[in-house]
């Protein structure tokens, strides 16, 4: 049964109903698509096994360790423990969810919740403003914000308290350029700087008309980034420059637009598998290994991607990368991402 990915599908379920109609998957008899979403697959190989698919997740990664990188705290505490270099910063209870779990946590002796109110001077006595502030679990850069200084952090507090948000981490703006190295079962697949939301003025258009005309290309480009003019934080980028909305940046001026570097959230990338100094590629490699991922998407800041000298930082671990955005940087990197995934798929599931 061949079965045509609809456009709304996420881009792994496109990418397996494509391989599958190209007849590219030798060792594939049938694909299952739950039809209305796309998000979920099931891939039946002629050996008998089954492969389900969900969203992003390729089915490679046991669902414990997806679990502990979902948590950007666990994952932190971990890289911590095994001496590789990170971000300082550390986890804050919103005050919503310590008055949940507070009964059941003393009643089991444990008495010292670390909320959101020691968050300040946390900040003060370890690693000083601007800080980041995010939800543990959060992804695609959704809710992580830049703060400089306490007001600015009570106000994110006060937001995800209203959003109910569990627990924020709190950690150290490390100003290096912002890399993603993919992984897989050890080697390098990709490796891409990711360069945050920004318009390039024409001398006579506003940042609110530039951004309209970005959403266009975008949208024409198939890539499903939605950018919000009323999004705070670019608001607040904005008001750190000097500029609102209605500004009108000169010919060739480059305004960001954000702090964040995600390309969900709007950002470009820059291919750089081919020039990753080999410190990296071991460092990437060996985060994954720590976790037991065999599929991972490492993100780094770091001083010179292409010399073994300098120094880095582990920011996040991503058990569920998605390439699509990255696809979209070339032809090249469409077909190193096509290779990746025509080898993750056409191989039925270990059985250990």
């Amino acid at each position: 049964m061949v079965i045509d990915g609809a456009p709304h599908y996420p881009y792994v379920t496109r990418m397996v109903a494509g391989l599958f109609a190209e007849g590219a998957l030798s060792n594939v008899v049938d694909v299952e698509i739950e039809p209305e979403y796309g998000y979920v697959t099931r891939i039946h190989y002629a050996n008998g096994t089954y492969r389900t698919t969900r969203g992003n997740d390729v089915g490679l990664n046991s669902g414990a360790a997806q679990e502990v990188v979902k948590d950007k705290a666990h994952t932190k505490f971990f890289l911590r423990r095994s001496g590789v270099p990170c971000a300082r910063g550390e986890s804050f209870l919103l005050p919503w969810w310590a008055r949940r779990i507070r009964p059941r946590m003393e009643s089991n002796g444990h008495h010292a919740l670390r909320t959101v109110d020691a968050a300040a001077e946390y900040v003060r006595d370890n690693t000083g403003f601007p800080v980041y502030v995010k939800p543990v679990d959060g992804s695609k850069g959704i809710n992580v914000w830049r703060v400089s200084d306490e007001a600015e952090l009570a106000g994110v507090f006060a937001a995800f308290e209203e959003e109910r948000v569990r627990v924020a981490l709190v950690e150290e703006a490390i100003d290096l350029p912002d890399y993603r190295l993919v992984v897989l079962d050890g080697k390098l697949i990709s490796a891409y700087r990711r360069n945050p939301l920004a318009v390039v003025g024409d001398g006579t258009s506003t940042v609110a008309e530039l951004m309209s005309r970005l959403q266009e290309s975008y949208s024409l480009g198939l890539r499903d980034t939605v950018l919000r003019a009323g999004d705070a934080r670019i608001g607040a980028r904005l008001r750190r420059d000097g500029r609102t909305l209605r500004s009108v940046p000169e010919t060739g001026e480059r305004v960001r637009l954000l702090d964040i570097s995600n390309l969900s959230a709007g950002g470009t990338a820059d291919d750089v598998t081919g020039i990753v100094a080999e410190r990296w590629v071991t460092l990437a490699v060996t985060v994954a290994g720590l976790f037991n991922l065999r599929f991972c998407g490492v993100d780094l800041a770091c001083s010179d991607i292409a010399s073994d000298e300098g120094t880095c930082a582990v920011i996040e671990v991503n058990g569920t990368p998605g390439l699509d955005h990255y696809v979209s940087t070339g032809a090249t990197q469409e077909a190193i991402v096509r290779k990746l995934y025509l080898e993750v798929l056409n191989v039925p599931p270990r059985e250990d």
